[in-house]
């Protein structure tokens, strides 16, 4: 008897490790072409499959059985995604067609035919409302058109909401379930003026969010919901500095919701860090590196020492700070020690030699610079090239005679390093004594400096 057990869960386990999942589509008009699967983690897309179609435009992707559950995307060209939900089950679809525009039709997958019956209400209410919105907004309020219209955009709010409390209802255990009630679009009265709307709003933002809900992470449905609230503290005419302002107002609410689960207040930190530091929002990344309370989760994951490690770059890295000192040695042999250097202005530029926003940039800096009259202005470009050749290549057609230092070493070289630079190019502005004063991230916003 023991071994017929035996041979049972050896059969058992056989099948479940062997079992396949499968996500087939067909795209009528997309012969022979390469599509791809990607994973949505948040802001971060990673493609982890590739397929072919047939002559009917057909394809399929074989998962296997530990292939993770979250929110994924077939990408068909460069003007569909086609998102869906995995959850262990086989999907199958047919779109109408290669476009943005074209409509998608789910044949198998429960997950999908509910999130796809929500994205279609949603996406017709919106539409609707919108329409709605001018006429609530400027038609006089004691016109019975008026009043008509108010009762016909409450209806649509109310439609939507009903139907998603009975798309959860119905469907209590699934992965759509918990998507939609994130996702779900927050209603105020619509008799509201614009500024009562956003007020109302800001406070009842995150009531149906569940933050202890990690499958969110595998999903942009979480960040999609921190951009839009972020988004409600910002209205035409503000000053940049008025914007930043009022953002960290949503920066500071949004760490406080999500510390109830470490998993989640990592992934939160991480992505508003990410997105700061592309926009160059300085205020942002200091102020999370100086309110954070990572230090209070007792677990020390790998994510939350990535994050330890950044905010000390950034604190590091901070308008005010000095710069980070370093000697090496440029191209031509000479030694170049950063704080020895005598100029009012300083520009550290990391660049590539493979970089097109590069081409673009240095050329533009190389106007205002001039190699008699350093004292003035100094720059010192840090490649992160790994080729002599193509980094000496390079320099020598463009004419920058400024100083090249190339450590090709690519990403690790230890003054890339020091700088925390992943991405170029990248611009420091300092003064006469080394001081950061500016990490422009577009040349329009370094020729304040350059003047």
């Amino acid at each position: 008897m023991k071994n017929i057990l035996a041979f049972l869960l050896v059969l058992v386990s056989a099948v479940a490790f062997g079992q396949e999942y499968t996500i087939d589509g067909t795209v009528p008009g997309l012969t022979n072409e390469d599509v791809y699967l990607m994973r949505i983690r948040g802001d971060n897309r990673k493609i982890v499959d590739t397929a072919r179609t047939d002559q009917t435009g057909s394809f399929e992707f074989k998962l296997k059985y530990d292939f993770p559950v979250g929110q994924y995307a077939v990408i068909t060209g460069p003007k569909q995604m086609i998102e869906l939900i995995f959850n262990n089950e086989n999907i199958r679809f047919v779109s109408t067609g290669s476009s943005d525009q074209d409509q998608v039709q789910i044949i198998e997958s429960v997950e999908n035919m509910i999130y796809y019956n929500y994205l279609s209400a949603k996406g017709e209410v919106l539409y609707k409302l919108d329409l709605l919105d001018p006429v609530l907004q400027y038609y006089p309020k004691s016109d019975t058109f008026y009043t008509l219209t108010l009762n016909e955009a409450r209806a649509l709010q109310s439609f939507l909401d009903q139907k998603v409390e009975t798309l959860i209802e119905n469907n209590p255990n699934t992965l759509a379930a918990r998507y939609i009630r994130v996702d779900k679009p927050v209603f105020a009265d619509p008799a509201l003026s614009k500024d009562e709307q956003k007020n109302y709003l800001k406070s009842h933002y995150f009531t149906d969010m569940d933050f202890l809900d990690t499958t969110l992470i595998r999903s942009n449905i979480l960040t999609s919901k921190i951009i839009s609230y972020m988004g409600l503290y910002q209205h035409p005419g503000m000053t940049k500095e008025e914007m930043e302002d009022q953002l960290l107002i949503a920066v500071d609410t949004i760490m406080e919701r999500a510390f109830v689960d470490q998993q989640i207040y990592e992934f939160v930190i991480g992505f508003m860090l990410n997105g700061f530091e592309h926009i160059g929002f300085e205020k942002g990344l200091k102020f999370i590196a100086d309110k954070n309370m990572l230090n209070e989760f007792c677990v020390n994951t790998e994510k939350k020492k990535e994050l330890e490690n950044k905010i000390e770059l950034i604190k590091k890295l901070a308008i005010g700070q000095p710069a980070p000192d370093f000697k090496t040695v440029d191209l031509n042999g000479d030694t170049v020690h950063l704080y020895n250097i005598k100029a009012q202005t300083v520009i550290l530029v990391f660049w590539a030699s493979w970089c097109p926003h590069c081409d673009e940039a240095l050329p533009r800096l190389k106007e205002y610079y001039d190699p008699k009259n350093t004292g003035k202005l100094q720059i010192i470009a840090v490649s992160v090239d790994k080729s002599k050749d193509d980094l000496e290549k390079a320099i020598a057609e463009n004419g920058y005679k400024w100083i090249n230092i190339g450590e090709l070493k690519g990403w690790e070289g230890p003054v890339v390093q020091e700088y925390g630079v992943v991405a170029t190019p990248t611009f420091f502005v300092l003064d006469k004594d080394k001081k950061i004063i500016g990490k422009p991230v577009k040349f329009d916003d370094l020729r304040k400096y350059l003047k």
